[in-house]
């Protein structure tokens, strides 16, 4: 039987032995003597906890919240068991047959020992918080009567000192001083931790607010919960600064739909309100509070939750794989349950108005509508998209001439212009992000219909009767491939490939087409070179090329043999593969250098061709790709797999210039064996050059393209002889295509299956030697579920 929140604080206070002293309360006399100075925080009970907790506090010390708790076992155990070392910040729950007890909540500890100390005591606490630079409690509820207390005595002897900008510094009781106020608070259940990002604007170096991801926060919070807290950012005068003037930033602890007077009190005092929702919609509990907000005159900011979960879920996947440690069973359990919890969320989050609009329309409408109402539908969505994008990118603009100025005067050579200087970067890497968060295409919609069905499917979710048929997806989906329209096949913002909605996906293309064979052409090439375009004017595809729309991650998209000349080859569809840009500006070091491994490495397994595009015709400056290309090129040798590839140089001044044109082709085979031997001992093999890892005659496979624009844009037409280029092309890839026996669709999942796993395992000992191989597999699966093959 559950117990009552009364029972529940009894016991709470209990077992920190402060059940007596919430009425024969704990006073500064009590700890206005010297105790023994501890070496260190060991052998400390939860009886122990108020006052080491006490002690630190007044010491100045802030990290009170990190001590160190032994739990008893009230069973009979061990001595090991029973004296084992609880790590108080410790974010796992324990399993209940082996624990008496939860842990405490840190925040509990402290609302805890406030409400049984004395209205002095009190007060010195919330002054030592606030020389800590932690947040005060502003609003609490009694424990026992629910009531809202508001302790402003306690607030009386905190000075608070700031500078504007080229002004005098003021410092004033805080108490008196006129500083707006921002309430944050949020509505429903939120997978992101409201009190960090608000952590963020006021310090990011220090944990003002605590949240659910500082070590020690549990689940289980009692006191806490409903607690309303006050913080103040306090500028220093510098440019640096994020606010010109002192602010104060109050944040409500839980869900404010559960505390509304605290919301009442809060919203009322407020001059600016922000509120965390996870999703809006008009119909929920959510809207009765934000819809009086609209018509008020203070501002109202309202952040909506996004793919964060999917992102999330993405990270720790990878994590999984990728293992390290002495106890790596341990942290394998303790991820796959992350992973549970991130698609349970999912769940609960998903189905928004938006998606449940769209698929309805989809699903009812006849084709011509069904192509009238996606067509229209990222019409709008792209013209939402250009209004804002105008404005970002005169913003970034200017911020990013202002770094180059601020770096050329004589003012960025002293030290303390480098935290100006970083500041300066942070604000253009924030607009950067708005650039890229910006641009919203129908991919995606489709990306969220794909984890609303891996959420669901993964957890045998039950379809509900008032919400879209997530099972029917799939098949949405596989119907507008087979039209003509490009799906997603890698997600180019969490860098992951869905496997579980791919493999659905093309299971219903083979249903409704047959397992055909298909040519795969994968595309890879520098960001912006030109790749889409290229791709559409090839085979009237409908690739994403609208200003700002820079293709993320990799797409796939059908495109039929006509019956006239399905005779000449052994294959029915060409399946083309897009990807993003390698080298994109949003990734730096490191990351790039692995991000675009990872992509090369699985379009190009993928493809029976790759094209590799190149803006330009000078080699030295695609070096890095290159490596990439020709390290991807040579993984592939050593799975049995061997695609071919063209060179294609866009943008080439002078395309009939026959020496020119010689010149560069022996360049780039002379920078691809360079490459060759680089790549070689990353990947530990022995090849020297380019035409020992693929079939590659660089008299032949190279080709170069006219500039598209005939003069200068916007007024100046298409260049013919890029049409004239592109048809070349076209002819050369069906002419070398023709020798291809392709691949099935089937055999085509099964390798977008392996390639991702070898990429996950950072393991690339995987491949099909026989027609035969394939057979047993496919039975295998049909019989036994999915089995990975190696």
């Amino acid at each position: 039987m559950e117990l009552s929140r009364t029972q529940k604080t009894e016991e709470l206070l209990s077992r920190l032995h402060l059940l007596e002293k919430y009425e024969n309360k704990l006073t500064s006399a009590e700890f206005l003597q010297i105790h023994q100075t501890r070496e260190h925080d060991k052998d400390i009970f939860e009886a122990d906890l108020c006052s080491v907790y006490l002690h630190k506090l007044l010491m100045l010390d802030y990290r009170a919240r990190y001590i160190q708790a032994q739990q008893k076992s009230t069973n009979e155990t061990s001595t090991v068991e029973q004296n084992r070392s609880v790590d108080f910040y410790d974010t796992e729950e324990e399993d209940e047959s082996k624990s008496a007890q939860t842990q405490i909540h840190p925040l509990d500890v402290q609302m805890a020992v406030f409400h049984c100390s004395d209205s002095f005591l009190q007060q010195k606490m919330v002054t030592k918080l606030s020389q800590c630079q932690y947040a005060l409690p502003l609003l609490v509820p009694d424990p026992f009567s629910e009531d809202i207390l508001c302790p402003l005595w306690t607030f009386r002897q905190i000075q608070k000192t700031w500078k504007k900008t080229n002004d005098n510094s003021k410092s004033m009781p805080i108490c008196k001083a006129e500083t707006p106020m921002v309430f944050c608070f949020c509505l429903g259940s939120l997978s992101l931790s409201k009190s960090q990002i608000i952590n963020t604007l006021i310090n990011d170096r220090h944990t003002t607010f605590f949240h659910r991801n500082c070590r020690g926060s549990t689940k289980s919070r009692l006191l806490f919960e409903g607690v309303a807290e006050i913080a103040w950012y306090c500028p220093s005068g510098k440019p640096s600064d994020s606010f010109k003037d002192c602010v104060a930033f109050c944040n409500l602890h839980g869900d404010g739909l559960t505390h509304n007077k605290q919301l009442n009190i809060l919203m009322e005092m407020s001059s600016i309100n922000v509120v965390f929702v996870p999703k809006i919609d008009r119909n929920n509990e959510s809207a009765e509070v934000i819809n009086p907000l609209l018509d008020t005159p203070k501002p109202l900011i309202v952040l909506i939750e996004n793919s964060q979960l999917w992102h999330d879920w993405c990270r720790i996947n990878k994590e999984l794989y990728r293992l390290t440690g002495q106890n790596i069973e341990k942290e394998k359990s303790r991820k796959l349950s992350e992973l549970k919890e991130k698609r349970e969320e999912q769940c609960k989050n998903s189905f928004s108005e938006l998606i449940q609009s769209f698929v309805k329309h989809l699903s009812s409408s006849p084709q011509t509508d069904r192509e009238y109402f996606l067509k229209w539908t990222q019409i709008l969505l792209d013209a939402h998209a250009t209004d804002s994008l105008s404005s970002l990118l005169q913003k970034y603009h200017e911020k990013w001439s202002e770094v180059l100025a601020f770096k050329k005067s004589d003012k960025s050579k002293s030290k303390q212009a480098e935290a100006e200087l970083k500041s300066k970067k942070t604000e253009l890497a924030k607009l950067f992000n708005n650039l890229q968060s910006a641009t919203c295409g129908l991919e995606h919609i489709f990306r969220e219909m794909a984890q609303i069905y891996e959420a669901h499917k993964s957890l045998n979710k039950p379809p509900n009767a008032e919400q879209t048929d997530w099972s029917k997806y799939p098949e949405l989906a596989a119907e507008l491939m087979i039209s003509g329209h490009p799906m997603e096949l890698m997600d180019g913002d969490a860098g992951h490939v869905p496997l579980t909605w791919i493999s659905s996906l093309i299971d219903e293309v083979i249903h409704k087409l047959g397992d055909k064979k298909v040519f795969v052409l994968s595309v890879l090439g520098i960001q912006s070179s030109g790749k889409s375009t290229m791709l559409n004017a090839m085979f009237g595809l409908q690739f994403a090329v609208s200003s700002g729309r820079c293709t993320r991650g990799a797409f796939m998209q059908l495109i039929k043999l006509s019956e006239e000349i399905q005779k000449d080859f052994e294959w029915d569809y060409i399946l083309v593969v897009d990807t993003e840009g390698l080298r994109a500006l949003e990734l730096d070091g490191n990351k790039t250098f692995h991000h675009d491994n990872e992509l090369a490495t699985f379009v190009i397994g993928l493809g029976n061709m790759t094209l590799v595009n190149i803006f330009g015709e000078n080699p030295s400056e695609i070096q890095d790709v290159l490596q990439t290309v020709v390290q991807a090129f040579m993984r592939m040798k050593k799975v049995k797999l061997s695609p071919s590839c063209v060179f294609v140089h866009q943008n080439v001044s002078d395309v009939s210039a026959v020496e020119k044109n010689m010149d560069g082709k022996r360049k780039l085979q002379e920078k691809l064996d360079k490459m060759t031997q680089l790549a070689a001992k990353e990947e530990e093999c022995d090849t020297d050059i380019f035409s020992d890892i693929i079939e590659f005659d660089v008299q032949k496979d190279v080709k170069y393209f006219a500039q598209l624009w005939e003069g200068s844009p916007p007024m100046a037409p298409p260049n013919p002889g890029y049409s004239e280029s592109v048809q070349d092309l076209r002819k050369f890839i069906l002419s070398k295509a023709s020798e291809s026996p392709g691949v099935t669709l089937y055999e085509f999942k099964s390798k977008v299956y392996d390639l991702w796993n070898a990429l996950l395992n950072e393991n690339f000992v995987f491949s099909f030697k026989n027609t035969l191989e394939i057979a047993v597999y496919r039975k295998l699966e049909v019989q036994y579920g999915n089995w990975t093959w190696r």
